[in-house]
């Protein structure tokens, strides 16, 4: 197995078109598993846990991500109580007004 990667994934795009050649890749060496030498093998191994570790480092900048996004969730939901429950109109404005440019 010939491995083919020309550049570092920086984009979606890069990162579909690296599984789209590995799994061309995988059929094409799927139906010709028996005669392999341990190099075909190992290659086919090397390129499929390359994939694997793309696929991880998508999945924890997606999990950042939303650690991020469930932050910001609370900072509003704790500035909306403190404007729901203040009785002081200048601090009600406050808040909405902090709200609104977290929401931003």
């Amino acid at each position: 197995m010939k491995l083919r990667i020309d550049k570092l994934p920086k984009t979606d795009e890069d990162l579909e078109e690296i599984q789209q050649e590995i799994e061309s890749e995988h059929h094409h060496h799927h139906h010709e598993e028996e005669g392999q030498s341990i190099e075909e093998v190992l290659g086919e191994l090397y390129v499929r846990l390359q994939s694997l570790e793309s696929k991880s480092k998508e999945l924890e900048d997606s999990s950042e991500t939303c650690k991020e996004e469930i932050s910001r969730i609370y900072k509003i939901l704790g500035k909306m109580l403190i404007a729901l429950t203040t009785k002081d109109e200048n601090e009600k404005i406050k808040n909405l007004k902090d709200i609104l440019s977290t929401l931003e």
